[in-house]
């Protein structure tokens, strides 16, 4: 007995040595790396370029867009690195395996510095905050690292609410556009109008004579019925109705916060609703369910893409469409189409509604838990957020691939506006910038944007329904917390799909409209209360915050 207890006296002791040694060791390291980081603090410049004194290497992953050069060997942004004096080896994945990429380096945690491009949503940026995977950058952008971004966020409060998640923090850079780009549009067939003697409609019940006109009255001059009043494309599963929803604000929906979800509003006190079981929606179908008996839409809308929609505009054939903010895309004959106005199907307020948020993909830059230095990776997204990073990343290097005239507006140089060889504006620019694809931290203002959306004649299209636009302030992201995100992934997928899919069915006829009592019914069993829950705690937290 007395041995076995020397024995556990001397164990005792040697566990006590070692964990003596331990903090001691722990402390040293401690302190080495406290003394590390202010070491490398000091290093990194608060304004202005460059970004840190002395080199600062990175591990970046990106989504590489097929039309841009593999960010390792990238004109333009090896000159940034020699700017900034932060250099960059990437990760550089083609976009279509992106996903893949970058969902395994999470799940194995392991994670490069930062991710560029990195196509979180809402409910991943939880996710990964909630691992510890991605970082808080609320204290780096507070100890003045993100000076673009707070110039914006002190300049417009809904920027930091859009950009914050449901813990209160800023895990991410957002995609700020001021532009008109982020307008959408539909498009009129006005050398129709003109021959044959119509008015613009103003108003629904207007422009369902315009469109039998249009199928009856030969505009086309080819005396054939081949005329299509209405037509559109459908660009993924689940969305071959977008026409319908280009069509809310007429009825008055949307106007309180924009269209926060697919089917999804606010009302005038404060309640977020499902616009696809109100009876103003029933309205809608009912409408179009006589466009579609009456021959008055195409019937191939909710199957055919883009090409087969260009084509019948080629062929003089289509009167009206709703897509794209800009109508370039349609072919030989766009010159044909203009901005129709918001058309009035109710005595109240009515609405553009196809308009995306000013902050929009907000997960497009996060750090990880693993980088080393966090102080000058935020400084090199943020630089993005300036009128001369934007400038970078969209139109390459100044007096190279670019000028600014007189009063302050970029203009591509003419070998890349209109390049010899053919190739198209992203192709001429592919080594020189980043913003194809989307999905990076940038500040797109009229300035710097050299998108077909900002000529001048689509500027003027856009006056159209400038009047009629949701106010920015109003226009809100919902963010969830990691509990409501799989909450949400229960109900969601189950109720759009099933609206979308009864929704197609009421237009087309293929389900009476007498079948609506039971449609709302099944809704309702599909827990709609619990899912409409969801989206009212993140409006609540958004007016709160």
């Amino acid at each position: 007995m007395k041995k076995r207890l020397i024995l556990l006296i001397t164990l005792v002791q040697i566990a006590s040595l070692l964990t003596l040694t331990a903090c001691g060791t722990t402390s040293k390291g401690n302190a080495d790396v406290a003394a590390k980081d202010e070491e490398t603090a000091a290093n990194i410049t608060k304004t202005g370029l460059p970004i840190a004194d002395k080199p600062i290497h990175l591990q970046g992953l990106v989504a590489k867009y097929e039309l841009v050069t593999d960010w390792n060997q990238h004109t333009g942004l090896k000159d940034y690195a020699s700017k900034s004096n932060v250099i960059i080896d990437w990760d550089s994945v083609p976009q279509n395996a992106f996903e893949e990429r970058r969902n395994l380096l999470f799940a194995s945690n392991d994670l490069p510095d930062f991710v560029m491009r990195a196509g979180l949503t809402p409910q991943l940026i939880t996710s990964y905050a909630a691992a510890g995977q991605i970082i808080p950058l609320d204290d780096l952008i507070e100890a003045g690292y993100a000076p673009n971004l707070s110039a914006l966020m002190a300049a417009d409060e809904g920027i930091r609410k859009s950009i914050t998640s449901a813990d209160g923090h800023i895990y991410s850079l957002p995609n700020i556009s001021e532009a008109d780009g982020r307008i959408g549009s539909s498009w009129i067939n006005k050398k129709w109008l003109d021959k044959l003697g119509l008015e613009m409609p103003t108003t629904m019940d207007e422009f369902y004579q315009v469109m039998k006109a249009f199928k009856e009255q030969d505009p086309n001059g080819n005396n054939k019925a081949d005329e299509i009043p209405l037509s559109g494309y459908k660009e993924k599963a689940n969305n071959g109705n977008e026409f319908f929803k280009s069509f809310y604000g007429n009825w008055g929906f949307g106007g309180n916060s924009g269209i926060i979800a697919p089917y999804m509003d606010v009302d005038d006190n404060g309640k977020v609703r499902y616009i696809a079981t109100d009876e103003k929606f029933k309205e809608m179908l009912t409408y179009f369910s006589k466009f579609w008996a009456e021959g008055l839409i195409d019937k191939e809308m909710f199957s055919q893409d883009m090409n087969q929609v260009i084509a019948k505009v080629d062929e003089e054939r289509i009167g009206y469409v709703a897509k794209g903010n800009n109508n370039l895309w349609m072919g030989k004959n766009r010159g044909d189409y203009v901005q129709n106005p918001v058309m009035r199907a109710i005595d109240g307020d009515v609405y553009w509604t196809s308009v995306s948020p000013k902050v929009r993909d907000i997960g497009s830059f996060v750090i990880t838990s693993k980088n080393p230095n966090p102080e000058a990776t935020l400084r090199w997204g943020d630089y993005f957020l300036s009128e001369e990073g934007t400038a970078m990343a969209r139109l390459g290097i100044q007096d190279v691939t670019y000028t600014i005239d007189s009063d302050g507006f970029y203009k591509l140089k003419d070998e890349y506006a209109n390049n010899p060889d053919g190739l198209t504006v992203d192709e001429a620019l592919s080594d020189y910038t980043i913003f194809q694809g989307g999905q990076i931290p940038q500040r797109v203002t009229q300035k710097v944007d050299q998108s077909a959306a900002v000529l001048p004649e689509m500027i003027a299209n856009k006056d159209v329904v400038r009047p009629y636009l949701v106010a920015d302030e109003k226009l809100m992201i919902p963010n969830f917390s990691e509990d409501e995100n799989i909450q949400l992934s229960t109900y969601a997928t189950d109720i759009e799909a099933y609206t979308e899919e009864q929704v197609v069915k009421f237009i087309t006829g293929a389900k009476s409209l007498d079948e609506w009592d039971n449609y709302v019914s099944t809704l309702n069993k599909m827990h709609l209360d619990k899912y409409l829950a969801i989206y009212q705690a993140a409006y609540d937290r958004w007016n709160q915050q």
